[in-house]
C-alpha cells in the first residue's frame, strides 16, 4: 500500500481551496487539478509499505505528537514549481509555522527510529492545487490576480495516515489512522 502522513482539512477549507482552484482554471489552457476531496497538507510522504508496517507508523505518529499542541494556519498566496513548460501550482501557508515545523521535525525523528529515511530537502509546506498546469498568463499575473483570503482558518488538531489508491480510475486518499495532537 502507498501511504503518507497529512493534515486533513475541514469541508469549508476544501470548498475555499476549490474556489481558488476554479479561478486558476480560468487562467489555464490545461492541467491535472487536484480533486477537492483530496486537498490536504502533506507532512511526510512514505511510499509503498506492507500492511503490517502500518502499526509501526501509527506508533511513531503517536510518539511524535506528544509535545505538539493544536495550532492555526492560514492561506498565504500562490506559488509554483516549474516543470518544463508546465508547472505545479500551490497555495502557501502562514500562521503558526513554528508549530508546524516542530510537528514535522518530531515526525521525522519518530519515523527515522522505525527505519523511514529522513527528508533531505527542507520542509516546504504547501497545498497542491494543480499539476502539469499550462497557464495562459504569466505566473506573476496569476499570483497577483488571485490572492487568498487570510481569514480562512485551518485548525490543526490532528494528523492522518493516508492511503493513496485508485478507485474507479480516480486517485483517492483514504484515512487509515487519525492521531490527535497531545501537547
Amino acid at each position: 500500500m502507498r501511504v503518507f502522513i497529512a493534515i486533513e482539512f475541514e469541508q469549508h477549507i476544501k470548498d475555499y481551496l476549490y474556489s481558488i482552484q476554479k479561478q486558476i482554471m480560468n487562467y489555464s489552457s490545461s492541467g491535472n487539478f487536484t480533486r477537492p476531496e483530496n486537498f490536504h497538507l502533506t507532512l511526510k510522504f512514505i511510499g509503498e509499505v506492507q500492511p503490517p508496517y502500518v502499526k509501526d507508523i501509527t506508533a511513531a505518529m503517536a510518539e511524535a505528537v506528544k509535545t505538539c499542541n493544536p495550532f492555526k494556519l492560514y492561506p498565504d498566496g500562490l506559488g509554483n514549481f516549474p516543470r518544463g513548460n508546465k508547472m505545479i501550482v500551490w497555495m502557501g501557508l502562514k500562521g503558526e509555522l513554528d508549530r508546524l515545523n516542530h510537528l514535522f521535525s518530531r515526525l521525522e525523528m519518530a519515523l527515522s527510529d522505525i527505519g523511514i529515511a529522513m527528508e533531505t530537502r527542507r520542509y516546504s509546506p504547501h497545498i497542491t492545487l494543480g499539476r502539469q498546469v499550462s497557464l495562459t498568463v504569466d505566473f506573476p499575473k496569476l499570483a497577483k490576480d488571485i490572492f487568498p483570503d487570510s481569514s480562512s482558518v485551518i485548525e490543526v488538531s490532528r494528523i492522518s495516515l493516508m492511503e493513496s489508491t485508485r478507485k474507479n480510475g480516480r486517485l483517492t486518499y483514504i484515512p487509515l489512522y487519525v492521531q490527535s495532537l497531545q501537547g
